[in-house]
């Protein structure tokens, strides 16, 4: 077989996605259409531009046939977030009110990333249809653009598809639900769209209108965290749509082939799973800290100090949603290191999630609980086991490699941001966020992310992109190896 590239493979899959992209253009377009709003002609403008680059990517490569390998999948899964990126901020920079190609492709990176940092200060400004093409974006990436282009392109389900699933999926280990990889795109899409359809109508019987409650849905189902009013949730000050967020956010950071498995009816394998459990007993024992903590400062006087906003704030943090709360501020640097350590650490592989992942945090706990016994016992043979199934060492070694990588990058970035004057606290803290798509502002809120100088703006784009395809997707371009081979 030959070693060489195929270049023209993954330029017509460009092309092919590049198309996609120019049809959900059409969406908010006609949304715009609806409320009479003069950014129609934006998105026209940029849907013309878009299909443009799609066709001629197609026919350029109108008689290649289509053959991806591993290579062509890691650099296709590396690349197609910059593309639709790029692509998908010129709605930002034809509307009436547009943004600087810096703050456009930062915006629509956090879109797609799911990060949910904002550099718009007044997202009320905005027109009906650029607030549902944030929700789109965020809605699309937060199960992938691959895993979306799986599911609608039937003729990637062979060697190309597996190649591709394999290179965007988070996680330690990637399982298949059908043999043909289509079908296990469709099933899990399947979910997604399930559960953003409850979601919707609970919100719909709530204070919400229809477009708030779609929009919001999809920022909350994908982990994102865009808003459509500059109070976020509290513009509707209800405890009720704090609950249905908290539970829709709370199903966002699961595994889907999990949910899946509970759609079939397979209850106890979602409680047997060591990672679901961890998931839990993390929300649970960190809630207990907030807890102890809002008491010891006298902050546990009412049902929403003491339970609804740590909750809520909580699960916003550990999978990556990034909404806020009131007041978070005022609780304190110890709510301020947890929430850190949260954003670090995201929730479960397979999920709409970023962060590190609790599945690696399983894995770890057991390898070091194993290299204390060995130290013991260093005759004994230790396997470390992830829901009954043993790991191979050099697994165990890339999720170290992994967790390495991650720290060492958010500690660059940290160091370069503090370069520009920023304190350490807040460099730390926006440089996880952007790392682990996570978009939380906590105490940085005092500044925003629209006050960033531009370097800072493109330290934090790079983060997002490196943390949404938790890092090795792009390690391995700058390995010559890879490019001999």
């Amino acid at each position: 077989m030959s070693s060489h590239l195929h270049t023209g493979s993954v330029i017509k899959v460009f092309g092919r996605l590049v198309l996609i992209e120019a049809a959900m253009m059409l969406i908010p377009l006609i949304v715009c259409l609806i409320y009479n709003e003069s950014d129609w002609r934006a998105f026209a403008l940029a849907m013309v531009i878009t299909l443009v680059g799609g066709l001629a990517s197609e026919f350029a490569t109108r008689h290649v046939k289509v053959n991806l390998r591993l290579r062509e999948g890691c650099i296709l899964t590396a690349l197609i977030w910059v593309v639709f990126s790029l692509f998908g901020m010129l709605p930002f920079l034809f509307c009436a009110h547009p943004l600087s190609i810096v703050d456009a492709i930062f915006e629509t990176v956090s879109g797609f990333t799911t990060t949910g940092a904002s550099v718009i200060t007044d997202v009320e400004a905005l027109s009906h249809g650029l607030l549902f093409w944030r929700a789109l974006t965020q809605w699309v990436g937060g199960l992938g653009i691959i895993l979306f282009m799986l599911a609608v392109i039937p003729a990637l389900n062979k060697t190309a598809g597996i190649s591709l699933f394999n290179a965007e999926s988070t996680g330690i280990t990637h399982t298949k639900l059908h043999p043909r990889i289509q079908q296990t795109a469709l099933s899990i899409w399947g979910i997604y769209v399930g559960i953003t359809i409850l979601s919707t109508v609970f919100l719909y019987i709530g204070p919400l209108n229809f477009f708030d409650a779609i929009c919001q849905t999809m920022c909350t189902i994908s982990t994102g965290g865009f808003v459509t009013h500059n109070d976020g949730l509290m513009y509707w000050d209800s405890d009720y749509v704090f609950y249905v967020t908290i539970v829709v956010m709370f199903l966002g950071g699961v595994n889907f082939l999990l949910l899946y498995g509970v759609w079939k009816g397979r209850f106890r394998e979602m409680w047997r799973n060591d990672v679901f459990r961890a998931y839990v007993a993390i929300i649970v024992f960190v809630y207990l800290f907030f807890l102890l903590n809002a008491v010891l400062r006298g902050q546990a006087n009412a049902l929403r100090e003491a339970f609804i906003f740590p909750l809520f704030h909580i699960i916003s943090a550990f999978t990556s949603s990034g909404f806020g709360v009131p007041g978070v501020a005022s609780w304190g640097s110890f709510a301020l290191t947890l929430t850190i350590l949260l954003m670090f650490l995201g929730a479960c592989a397979g999920s709409t999630t970023g962060g590190m992942k609790v599945d690696r945090l399983v894995v770890l706990r057991q390898n070091v609980i194993n290299e204390a016994k060995k130290m013991i016992f260093p005759r004994r043979t230790y396997i470390v086991t992830l829901n009954g199934n043993s790991l191979d060492t050099g697994l165990v070694s890339r999720i170290s490699a992994f967790v390495t990588i991650y720290l060492l990058l958010i500690l660059a970035s940290t160091l370069i941001v503090t370069l520009f004057g920023f304190s350490l606290d807040h460099s730390l803290f926006i440089c996880t966020s952007a790392t682990s798509c996570n978009g939380l502002s906590y105490e940085f809120s005092s500044i925003g992310y629209a006050l960033l100088p531009n370097p800072v703006k493109w330290i934090l784009i790079l983060d997002m992109l490196a943390g949404r395809l938790e890092l090795f997707t792009y390690v391995v371009l700058l390995v010559p190896s890879f490019w001999r081979k």
